[in-house]
């Protein structure tokens, strides 16, 4: 079973690598050729740069320190000689750029010491900048890795799962395009008695985990003695918690790894951590959300960067609005009435992307086509909406329509990252999660955003805002916007 986990451990170790390469290589090639430009261009005597390309090979040993903290900070994997599950990828992105800079730190104490006498050959700025690539973009690499690792069908641990429940059946969804987990079904096991094969086939609604190509490997008696005859050490079990209470004592015979995963609910995962009290084992679940120091963190965070995001696309406010009024009638700006915090309606602020009688328009499609009728029903979008003109098209499809939303940021009734903000229409979809998910500021971006935007279910929707709201922490804003960030670019899920 390890072997798929050790071939997995030694390419995210080459990913590794290859990141802290790429990155020192980008900063010192780039350093140089502007130290070079600054100097040819009117300054002579440019500090920047004025190094030998050839003085940074012999810090190619970085790259092993980087692997080497990685391994301790329990990233690939767990156990790197036992590999199991991975971390969460906001837990993974926290720790890489918690592993850079102690490596890239250790760097910079080493030049300090060896290199006091060589002054100019040396750039410590270079180490800084490397430091910065290296976190931010070490977890672009190895998903690049787990890709290619997908692709070859390489590095999957095998594991089996316990259960046909709705847990079972969203577990195996999930992993089934997901090369992130780097985890294979090889089987299930579902029922407590043997019954005909004839009969099986329907016995535990196993249409999905035929589709998906996953036997059927016995009942819940089964899994010790099966899993033996195929050397799996890793179960994932999606059993009723007396059902998985009776078997934990025989699970603990055989396998290394038990992964529980009793429903498909959201709770506060996020930073929780093992308890014990005398023998006694649990789980202590963290709700950030609930601290106001983090709550006013959130607040400064998300009106820092939205100051920054109004800088960086000042040209893009002027520009915009000249486009609109060029390609269509009507006014520059859209707003519409959205629900916020506590269910406090506010007014959203968009770049207009519609013709001005949309909402006839809206009325006339559903009136004409069931089908357009169904998908606004389900969504509240159209994937061939008629009502958006050619340049709105464009302006959604890059996200820049929302752009305006910045101002909802600065008045207070939006945060940068959060949930979606939902009209009166679509409280119903929420049901039971809507007072979770009405107890925090909805955002420009969030969790279902950089999940598939668009392509996601409302389904889906609901469950990643409730997630997020449970969960939230600063570590998952910056993942988020890292994610938007790639999202944004390559027009993921955006129409």
């Amino acid at each position: 079973m390890f072997t798929q986990g050790r071939i997995r451990v030694i390419a995210l170790a080459i990913a590794d690598a290859l990141c802290v390469a790429a990155m020192w290589a980008v900063v010192v090639c780039g350093y140089k050729a502007l130290g070079v430009f600054l100097r040819v261009h009117g300054w002579p005597s440019c500090p920047w740069g004025g190094y030998e390309l050839v003085e940074y090979v012999r810090f190619a040993p970085i790259a092993l320190v980087f692997i080497g903290i990685n391994a301790a900070l329990d990233l690939y994997h767990g156990n790197w000689m036992y590999p199991a599950s991975p971390q969460s990828p906001v837990e993974e992105f926290r720790r890489l750029c918690l592993s850079s800079f102690l490596t890239h730190a250790g760097a910079i104490a080493y030049m300090a010491f060896a290199y006091q006498s060589m002054d100019g050959r040396i750039s410590r700025a270079v180490c800084v900048y490397a430091c910065i690539l290296t976190a931010f973009g070490s977890q672009s690499f190895r998903n690049w890795m787990r890709f290619a690792l997908k692709w070859m069908k390489l590095g999957q641990i095998p594991v089996v799962l316990a259960g046909g429940g709705e847990a079972a059946h969203r577990f195996a969804a999930i992993l089934d395009g997901d090369p992130y987990s780097g985890i294979r079904i090889v089987g299930y096991f579902a029922g407590t008695e043997r019954i005909g094969r004839k009969r099986r086939r329907r016995a535990w609604n196993e249409r999905d985990f035929q589709d998906r190509k996953i036997p059927y490997l016995g009942t819940l008696r089964d899994i010790v003695p099966q899993s033996k005859k195929r050397d799996i050490k890793m179960l994932v079990a999606c059993q009723e918690d007396r059902l998985f209470r009776a078997q934990m004592d025989e699970f603990a015979t055989w396998f290394t790894y038990v992964v529980y995963l009793p429903a498909v609910r959201s709770f506060p995962i996020f930073g929780a951590r093992a308890v014990s009290f005398d023998g006694i084992g649990g789980l202590e679940m963290v709700n950030q959300g609930r601290m106001k120091a983090k709550r006013f963190q959130k607040r400064v965070m998300d009106g820092a960067l939205a100051l920054v995001a109004f800088a960086a696309f000042l040209p893009a406010f002027i520009a915009i609005p000249v486009l609109i009024k060029l390609t269509s009638r009507g006014p520059v700006f859209y707003r519409q009435r959205r629900l916020g915090r506590d269910g406090r309606e506010f007014y959203i602020w968009k770049f207009r992307s519609m013709y001005v009688d949309a909402d006839s328009r809206l009325k006339a499609i559903l009136a004409r086509s069931p089908a357009a009728a169904k998908e606004w029903e389900s969504s509240f979008k159209l994937s061939h909406d008629p009502r958006v003109t050619p340049f709105g098209r464009l302006l959604r499809k890059t996200s820049l329509d929302e752009l305006p939303q910045l101002f909802n940021v600065f008045s207070g009734d939006m945060a940068l990252v959060g949930p979606r903000p939902i009209v009166d229409d679509e409280v119903r979809q929420y049901g039971n999660a809507y007072r979770a998910f009405s107890s925090v500021r909805p955002g420009i971006t969030g969790l279902w955003q950089v999940s598939g935007r668009s392509d996601t279910d409302y389904d889906r929707r609901v469950a990643l805002d409730t997630y997020y709201v449970l969960n939230w922490s600063p570590w998952l804003d910056m993942w988020i916007l890292l994610r938007t960030v790639f999202a944004v670019l390559f027009m993921r899920g955006a129409r």
